[in-house]
C-alpha cells in the first residue's frame, strides 16, 4: 500500500490500483500485442478469474515501487525500443495520474506474436 500524506489527510493507493493504471499504459504501447503471466499456475488462475491486471506485478521494497511487466510483443518490432517505450509510458502514466514515482519497471518478454499477412 502506497501512502501519501497531505495537509488534508492521508491517501492510500493499493497495488491493484497501480497495476490497473500500469496495465492500461502497457496495452497502449506500440508493439505490445498482449499481456502474459509469469508462469503456468498464474496463467491458469488469471484465466479462471479473468484478472484485468494479468501480467503486472507490483511490489514495494524499502519504500520504493517496483513493477514487473510480462508482455507479448509483435514480431518484427524492435524489442529494445518497445521495452523502453513501455517503461517510459508506465512511469509517465503513474506519475501523471497518482503522483507516484516508480523506481523500477522490469519488462519480461514472454513471447512474440506473428501477424498473418493477408
Amino acid at each position: 500500500m502506497t501512502t501519501n500524506q497531505t495537509p488534508h489527510g492521508k491517501i492510500e493507493i493499493s497495488p491493484t490500483a497501480i497495476a490497473t493504471l500500469a496495465s492500461h499504459a502497457v496495452l497502449q504501447t506500440y508493439g505490445v500485442v498482449g499481456m502474459a503471466s509469469p508462469n503456468l499456475a498464474s496463467d491458469i488462475a488469471a484465466s479462471l478469474t479473468r484478472d484485468p491486471n494479468r501480467g503486472i506485478q507490483v511490489r514495494q521494497e524499502d519504500g520504493q515501487i517496483i513493477i514487473d511487466v510480462y508482455v507479448i510483443i509483435e514480431h518484427g518490432t524492435r524489442i529494445a525500443s518497445v521495452a523502453n517505450s513501455l517503461i517510459n509510458g508506465v512511469r509517465y502514466a503513474l506519475d501523471q495520474s497518482i503522483g507516484v514515482q516508480v523506481s523500477q519497471v522490469n519488462v519480461h518478454v514472454q513471447g512474440l506474436r506473428v501477424s498473418r499477412s493477408e
